[in-house]
């Protein structure tokens, strides 16, 4: 038996080669098959980019959405962008667009990339796909709960996460906040909108619009001369001045091409305003995309961070957020900056970037929330460049939410299936105690300010390795099926050596 004592034989991190394949092959479920592609190889892309992605995000039971993924390193925000028209972009498995080269925020999705900021461009969802008709999908409950998801799952590779919406985008991005489905997100982007209500006397988008102007930082944008949308920017800017919206910007543009020449000229149908060079906002790419990107980075952070009831990390533990059900895959997680310390398995958790001071350097904090998806929640790191045979101090910051537990264990030479050191324990984050401790060298826990709790064990690693997994336990029960609420906030994972 490899973790002798029964200590860790519930880790879902086995150690032998072919065991961890099939583990990160569950663990993985929800990302979908992943195509890696070398920037520039495809669709005029930048040729310094590292790489690109199409992966397929399950957003519900039984469906999926394929998304071009254009992730950078350790990105310090996140973008969906939300093209217009049908918004079936016919993304194939290697990253082709198969429609909707010419719609604006297809043709600009680089800038962000080259700004540091990760990217996604979402199809339609698997289950709409033709001969299913998309006729009203855009104010579906359905089309919402995706963008929910999508949204969720971006939130494992940043602390903030903004919605970018062009022509009938802005039907899908309002939509999703009428409903309430992302409020989690950072901020709101209106580019050319176009508002397609699913009946006339629907007051759907327009409550959607007010929801965001008194939740969120909101930008609008459109052209003087587009009869498409100024009047739908004309609407929402009466609605912020009604509701006083402290953090409502629009910009009316003038200029740009007086043509517009689009690659795929049987993309619309004659007529459709986004053959309309003033709708495209042909020729002012570059300057509103420029522009997008500094309100992102500047007037919409700073907007977030100077308000005073900001959700910083002591409260978010208490707040009463609506349940999570999307597995978060191990690919979106934020990549650590801790030398010798990398992620190796995520299973049945809902993993979300927290806008907080670090706790350990280079490590950013994190939401993790137990998903009904499985009885086993745990998240676990590889720490290497460790002296061997040393006795190490592991420890974790952590916050309880939702009444979670929490477990800490660790064993070392995960290479192998018979680790020498395996240890871990249970701790009480109510009543500030250890449940049970064993195979560790001891263990407790410790109040911090601001509402942190340390916990630790003391381990030895032979090989200068150890595998560390932090698990939510619900009371005493370490295997149970989450609710999307329960769960814990963690500030990092160490280990000290002690003499």
């Amino acid at each position: 038996m490899p973790f002798g004592g029964g200590v860790l034989h519930y880790l879902p991190i086995k150690v032998n080669p072919s065991a961890r394949a099939g583990i990160l092959s569950r663990a993985l479920i929800a990302a979908g098959a992943t195509a890696v592609l070398l920037a520039g190889a495809f669709d005029d892309g930048p040729l310094h980019a590292a790489s690109v992605s199409a992966d397929n995000w399950v957003t519900r039971p039984n469906t999926a959405v394929r998304v071009l993924l254009m992730k950078a390193n350790q990105p310090a925000a996140a973008v969906i962008l939300l093209p217009g028209g049908h918004g079936n972009i016919n993304l194939d498995s290697q990253g082709h667009i198969g429609w909707g080269e010419d719609d604006f925020v297809i043709r600009t999705r680089w800038h962000y990339f080259d700004h540091g900021i990760a990217a996604i461009v979402p199809d339609v969802a698997l289950d709409h796909k033709p001969p299913v008709s998309l006729a009203g999908f855009r104010t579906s409950e359905q089309h919402a709960d995706d963008l929910r998801a999508l949204s969720e799952q971006l939130h494992g590779m940043a602390p903030k996460v903004w919605i970018i919406a062009y022509d009938t985008g802005a039907t899908s991005a309002l939509n999703a906040i009428a409903r309430g489905k992302v409020d989690s997100i950072a901020g709101l982007v209106l580019i050319s909108p176009v508002l397609e209500q699913p009946d006339p006397d629907s007051t759907l988008l327009i409550d959607g619009v007010k929801r965001a102007l008194g939740r969120m930082p909101v930008l609008v944008i459109g052209h003087l001369f587009d009869p498409c949308s100024l009047p739908t920017v004309d609407r929402i800017k009466n609605a912020a001045a009604v509701l006083r919206a402290p953090h409502f910007q629009s910009i009316v543009l003038r200029g740009g091409q007086t043509q517009f020449m689009l690659h795929d000229a049987f993309a619309y149908p004659e007529g459709s305003c986004n053959t309309q060079p003033t709708h495209a906002l042909a020729g002012l790419e570059e300057a509103v995309t420029s522009k997008i990107i500094d309100w992102l980075s500047h007037e919409g952070a700073i907007v977030l961070d100077a308000r005073p009831d900001a959700p910083a990390a002591p409260n978010i533990a208490s707040l009463d957020l609506p349940p999570v059900s999307q597995v978060t895959a191990l690919s979106a997680l934020p990549e650590p900056a801790t030398p010798g310390f990398r992620w190796e398995v995520v299973r049945g958790l809902n993993v979300q970037a927290v806008n907080a001071d670090a706790m350990v350097s280079g490590q950013p904090v994190l939401r993790l929330t137990a998903t009904p998806d499985d009885r086993g929640h745990t998240l676990g790191a590889r720490l290497t460049g460790l002296n061997k045979n040393q006795t190490y101090r592991v420890s974790a910051w952590v916050k309880s939410v939702a009444g979670g537990n929490v477990e800490l264990a660790a064993f070392d030479r995960p290479d192998t299936d018979t680790p020498l050191n395996n240890g871990e324990a249970v701790y009480d984050l109510s009543n500030h105690q250890v449940l049970n401790e064993s195979g560790a060298q001891g263990g407790d826990i410790e109040q911090h300010p601001n509402y942190w709790q340390k916990v630790w064990i003391n381990l030895a690693t032979s090989d200068g390795q150890l595998l560390v997994a932090i698990r939510p336990v619900n009371g005493r029960r370490l295997l149970f099926f989450g609710d999307g609420k329960l769960g814990l906030i963690l500030g990092g994972i160490a280990a000290e050596p002690l003499d």
